[in-house]
């Protein structure tokens, strides 16, 4: 399902294990109520230069030197940074990073923007985040698998990495803090040992991992199977707590910054059903299963906290009965939950398939949620990034 990731071959473990199927149930399911709704309010359009295409796959909104929000988001190709002025789609700069040489970073895949002369550019390639300046040098290697290299046993106990707009790179209490993935399941005596966030002291450059998994979501032999599964899904609190969304749980878990154990609130959607892991038995588990499994049930994956309007966004992804093997995933529904900062429902809106809602580049201005939208029959000729302007409206009765 998702092909970024090159571990789970190597990892896989259904012949060797026992396996149950977890069932989280909606205890809430059909009694929720809710006033508002998302509407689309506007839009807005960023013409591209010839070098970059819509869908990137991360972006950071910062501030520049006057107050001004710039639009930075990551070009594969280029391997590097691209630099926007996001009121008048003005480009202003780009930093491409070099393969080769003192100043390497093979596969630039997350970042983030400290300042123009603190740059942590995360390198796939190496398991590595690197400090960079705005000219694209190098000025510290931070290991984040203590240095194993080819040693693939690292992938058993330190995190991985799929960074998305929604799933960014982030600052709290002075620290940067990265939120990671397990790309298959998870064996039960590991389910204590696995940390999926990793936590970077920037006076030191010192990392520490922090909060393992929920053993009632992905221990008990559960098959999941996929790393879309065990992303935790991070969003800061007004308080600074940690507020992570799992893709398989009705509720959002809070941590506190180096202290293990959370707190649970539902935080779910009123017409999501039970979530069942995988059913493995002793067949092995295909793409194809993964697939369909993914396609027939209701996930959840990014939340946003909306400091202008205080509320939480969380965005779901509705399953579709009946889906088969030939069923694309991008036909897959994207909606959102709409909640108050103490997780209490106010309503949630199904906003159309994925191919269409690119729920991966969301964010949250001052205008509203932000998401980018592309629609493969009008988006055409010249290449923009397309977003629409979410905002919240009370629903007329």
């Amino acid at each position: 399902m998702y092909k970024y990731f090159f571990f789970i071959s190597l990892l896989v473990i259904f012949a060797s294990c026992t396996h149950n199927t977890i069932s989280v149930k909606n205890e809430q399911k059909g009694k929720l109520t809710g006033d508002y709704q998302l509407v689309v309010s506007g839009e807005k359009k960023i013409l591209l230069d010839d070098e970059s295409a819509p869908k990137p796959p991360y972006m950071q909104m910062i501030k520049g030197e006057s107050g001004e929000q710039i639009l930075t988001f990551l070009n594969r190709y280029k391997n590097g940074i691209f630099f926007y002025d996001y009121e008048t789609g003005t480009f202003l700069n780009k930093i491409e990073y070099d393969r080769q040489g003192p100043d390497a970073i093979l596969n630039t895949t997350g970042y983030f923007i400290k300042n123009m002369d603190s740059i942590y550019v995360y390198n796939k390639a190496t398991i590595e985040l690197t400090l960079t300046n705005s000219l694209g040098h190098v000025t510290q290697r931070i290991s984040l698998n203590d240095n194993r290299g080819y040693d693939r046993t690292w992938a058993w106990y330190f995190p991985q990495y799929n960074f998305l707009t929604v799933n960014p790179l982030f600052e709290s209490h002075g620290k940067l803090l990265l939120s990671g993935m397990y790309p298959t399941s998870i064996v039960d005596s590991l389910i204590y040992k696995i940390f999926f966030t990793a936590c970077i002291d920037f006076k030191s450059g010192n990392v520490e991992f922090m909060h393992t998994y929920p053993e009632e979501l992905y221990g008990l032999g559960a098959v999941w199977a996929d790393p879309f599964y065990t992303q935790g899904y991070p969003a800061l609190s007004p308080t600074g707590e940690l507020i992570y969304s799992f893709p398989v749980s009705h509720d959002v878990y809070i941590a506190q910054l180096g202290v293990e154990g959370y707190k649970t609130v539902y935080a779910g959607s009123n017409f999501a059903g039970t979530i069942s892991s995988i059913d493995a038995g002793n067949k092995r588990v295909t793409n194809e299963i993964i697939l369909t499994h993914f396609l027939q049930h209701d996930f959840y994956t990014g939340i946003l906290y909306d400091p202008y309007r205080r509320v939480y966004y969380r965005l779901t992804m509705p399953g579709i009965p009946g889906a088969t093997v030939s069923t694309s995933q991008w036909e897959k529904p994207v909606g959102v939950i709409v909640m108050d900062e103490q997780f209490n429902y106010m309503g949630e809106t199904i906003l159309g398939p994925w191919k269409k809602w690119n729920w991966q580049n969301s964010f949250v201005t001052s205008e509203g949620l932000m998401m980018e939208y592309f629609d493969p029959e009008l988006d055409s000729g010249e290449e923009y990034l397309h977003f629409k302007t979410l905002t919240i409206e009370k629903i007329e009765n």
